[in-house]
């Protein structure tokens, strides 16, 4: 079967390796969409070799720095959101022909059969909308997921700092349970302009605008009682969302952290406003990527808007540069397999 994998920073390759034999509960996957994600881009992008000589270590999860040379990387890294036919089944839940939406572990996705434990495998609608939409289902799971530790947004006021793919969804699903005002924020304009189909009541392009002082205006100065941070890799997301939480708000860090600690953290602030800070990681139980699948079906979540960009397989590496790079307004970029 084909599979990916980075030879090197910014640099792709497609080789051929053999289909694993499946156990006893676990099922094969033939892959037939995937979909790239901001949690994929620093296995593209960042060069491990140059971090490793500095004595830095990220992404130590996934990233083998006890290595002599830490390129290729892993086979199958990175790719987590996958949906596709079942096609080998040692499972009681799944038979052969079931269409599925698989979980990867630790983002090795990059293949076109995918074996998987059946815990990590999840029955999909195949009829009502389109497969890269049902696909959707996964990242949507996720922000279903992290809204499980905020309170009630219905009548409130959300501001989403970042309005890539999953700030877009973000901003659906707040619209959907009824938030008054949901301010979008990102330094991209084109990602702001699609924010107007996702729901959103105020856009903020914060390259030429000051989201602080334009979040000011709308609330006649009360501030956001509830913010999303959801850029990731970008120590000053969270500054931004400090400077944006209204007295006795929520803030969620939602975004992925490539380190583990970082200094100026808003400490002080945060104490001063009362804030309650939450974090969430990635869904990890079929509950909400179910929900998220019922919700894109209904037609209740609409995620045509994100779909901009569909490559080839084979075309792994041109994907992979028109998502990191944003090329040509690219939102979600999805690969179809062969």
């Amino acid at each position: 079967m084909k599979a990916g994998r980075f030879t090197g920073p910014r640099k792709v390759e497609i080789i051929d390796v053999p289909i694993p034999e499946i156990e006893v509960n676990q099922v094969q996957i033939k892959l037939e969409v995937a979909c790239l994600c901001g949690s994929d881009s620093p296995m593209f992008n960042t060069d491990y070799e140059a971090l490793k000589a500095q004595g830095i270590q990220a992404n130590s999860w996934c990233v083998d720095y006890d290595r002599d040379e830490i390129y290729p990387l892993s086979t199958g890294l990175s790719l987590h959101e996958c949906i596709g036919t079942v096609s080998e089944s040692r499972s009681e839940r799944f038979k052969v022909g079931d269409f599925v939406l698989g979980i990867p572990i630790a983002q090795h996705g990059f293949f076109e059969y995918l074996t998987l434990s059946e815990e990590r495998v999840y029955a999909m609608p195949n009829e009502v909308v389109s497969k890269p939409e049902i696909l959707m289902s996964q990242p949507l799971g996720t922000v279903l997921f992290g809204m499980r530790k905020l309170p009630d947004v219905s009548g409130k006021s959300v501001a989403i700092v970042g309005m890539g793919p999953i700030g877009l969804l973000w901003s659906a699903y707040l619209d959907y349970l009824g938030a008054s005002s949901i301010f979008a924020i990102d330094k991209l304009g084109y990602r702001v302009e699609v924010s107007k189909e996702m729901g959103s009541t105020a856009q903020i392009d914060s390259s030429n605008e000051d989201p602080v002082e334009a979040v000011k205006t709308l609330t006649d100065g009360k501030m956001a009682e509830i913010v999303i941070e959801a850029a990731g890799h970008c120590e000053m997301a969270i500054d931004l969302a400090t400077e944006l939480i209204a007295m006795d708000g929520d803030l969620l860090q939602f975004g992925v952290t490539d380190v583990d600690r970082f200094d100026n953290y808003p400490a002080g602030i945060l104490y001063g406003k009362n804030v309650s800070v939450h974090n969430t990681v990635g869904a990890i139980r079929p509950k909400e990527f179910l929900e998220a699948a019922d919700l894109i079906a209904a037609g209740k979540i609409n995620v045509k808007p994100l779909l901009t960009h569909t490559f080839k397989f084979d075309d792994a590496q041109t994907a992979f540069e028109h998502y990191v790079d944003r090329l040509d307004g690219a939102l979600k970029v999805l690969l179809e397999f062969p």
